[in-house]
Parts: structure tokens; C-alpha cells; sequence
């Protein structure tokens, strides 16, 4: 017969099993949703990738909700092109971000073969970048300065990989680069997960990940967005993008009590 405890600790799982399966349930009919309205979209001349950036947002907003993710947010969106470069813990990080910045994601391969996700994310425009791959990341690259000669923002993670650090891993290059040529401003951001448990390294998978985690009635993350930068010289924005960056997480792991207190008073949410 089991104790008091192990079947408070049954229903609990019980409990965020169901919560989690609901939650997949949701989460599969918002891609569902999603598909025909973007593949309109395309059909509008002059409209496809302003439509593509609004529905995908809308999107994005929907599914943070629908997961329980509560984002206390701090400075400002800057109101022309920039490409947004920040620190990376897990595969929902772009959506952090999306759900109020207006750019194209760069992923890595791997999501575009995610059941629906992998679809509905190919129609709504992001680039897919294989990263081990040298020839695949110079054709990224080609189209990240092809979206900002046009006037578009980009949004991805130099690091190049997700990891538990509480300092950035060394930020590739080429995107300093080709903002450096093109003279676009840098925007570095930082973001940490409240529970270290909802990083998403390693070799975990989707599924594993999602039951596990996305069972808990809510998941907390700050995310900090830094000053637009620009310099000709590109190694040396990378440099600063990189230490702000750390000088930030640093910050959320000093404030940590402090952050805790001010969202349960203010209720900050997504």
C-alpha cells in the first residue's frame, strides 16, 4: 500500500502528464492553424513576408501562452533593422524573443524536420542553418545580408549550440561580418530560465523534453534586451556584444531573489 507521500508523488505525475498532453494536443492544432493562413499570406503580391513576420508573432503569442511561459522583459526594441545576437539555453529561445521582435530566426537543420513544427516554421520564413557544415554556413550568411540589404532584422544564436554556462561560448564571426559591411547595428540580449532545469542541452529530445518540463504549471525566463551597437571594425562589436552579454547573466544570477519577488507583486507575464 503506498505511504501518504508516494501517492501525493503519483498524482503529481499523473497530474503533469495530463497537463503536458494537453498542452501537446494545443500546441498541435496552433500548427495546424497556422499552415493555411501563411500559405494565404503567400498568395498576396508585395505582402508575403510582412504577413509571414505578423502571423508568426500572433503565433508565437498563442503558443507561450498555451505552454505556461511567463517573460519578465527589459529594455527596449529599437524601431529599425538590426540583427539581434544573444546567448542560447534552449530550442524555444527564438520565441522568447518573436514574441515581440520582428525578424527572421536562424535555427539549426534539425527543427526543420520536426513533425508540423518543421512545416509550418519553413512557410513562416525562418533560415535553416546547418552548422557543422562550413559550405551551408556561408549560404546562411549570404542570405542573412541578402534580408538586411532589404531592410529586414535577423534574430539568431552565434554561439551556434544551447549550454548551462553562466558565460557565453566564443560567438562565431561571419554575422559580425557582414553587419560590420553592411553597416547594420548589432543588438545583443541575454536570457535565463529561473529553473536550470529548463535548459535544453545535450542530446535531450523534443518529446522527453516537453513532457518533462512543460508538465510544471509555469516556466520563468528573463530576458534582457541590450543597446543597439555599431562599429566598422566587426571583431570589436563582437567583443562588446559578448560582454554585455555575460555582464547580464551575471546580473540575473545576483538579482535572482529580488526577480523572483517583483513578478510575484507584479505579476509580469507573457
Amino acid at each position: 500500500m503506498l505511504s501518504r507521500e508516494g501517492h501525493e508523488i503519483m498524482v503529481n505525475s499523473l497530474l503533469r502528464t495530463t497537463l503536458a498532453t494537453l498542452r501537446a494536443l494545443l500546441l498541435t492544432g496552433l500548427v495546424a492553424l497556422i499552415i493555411p493562413v501563411l500559405l494565404l499570406g503567400s498568395w498576396v503580391p508585395g505582402y508575403g513576408a510582412w504577413w509571414r513576420q505578423r502571423v508568426r508573432r500572433l503565433w508565437i503569442r498563442m503558443i507561450l501562452v498555451t505552454l505556461g511561459i511567463r517573460i519578465h522583459w527589459e529594455g527596449r526594441i529599437p524601431d529599425f533593422p538590426a540583427i539581434y545576437v544573444g546567448n542560447h539555453r534552449a530550442y524555444i529561445d527564438p520565441l522568447l524573443l518573436m514574441r515581440d521582435v520582428l525578424a527572421v530566426p536562424v535555427a539549426k537543420k534539425e527543427m526543420a524536420s520536426w513533425p508540423l513544427i518543421g512545416f509550418a516554421a519553413r512557410l513562416s520564413g525562418i533560415f535553416f542553418v546547418d552548422r557543422e557544415s562550413s559550405k551551408d554556413r556561408q549560404r546562411t550568411l549570404h542570405k542573412i545580408t541578402a534580408e538586411v540589404r532589404r531592410g529586414g532584422s535577423i534574430l539568431l544564436f552565434p554561439e551556434g549550440t544551447t549550454h548551462a554556462g553562466h558565460e557565453v561560448l566564443p560567438f562565431r564571426k561571419g554575422v559580425f561580418r557582414v553587419a560590420a559591411e553592411e553597416q547594420v547595428h548589432m543588438v545583443p540580449f541575454a536570457l535565463d530560465f529561473d529553473d536550470p532545469a529548463d535548459y535544453w542541452i545535450g542530446k535531450d529530445t523534443f518529446a522527453a523534453h516537453f513532457f518533462r518540463r512543460f508538465g510544471h504549471w509555469r516556466t520563468r525566463v528573463h530576458v534582457a534586451v541590450g543597446p543597439d551597437l555599431f562599429d566598422p571594425d566587426g571583431e570589436a562589436m563582437r567583443l562588446h556584444c559578448m560582454e554585455w552579454i555575460n555582464a547580464k547573466l551575471a546580473e540575473f544570477r545576483a538579482g535572482e531573489p529580488a526577480r523572483t519577488l517583483e513578478r510575484s507583486k507584479a505579476g509580469v507575464g507573457a
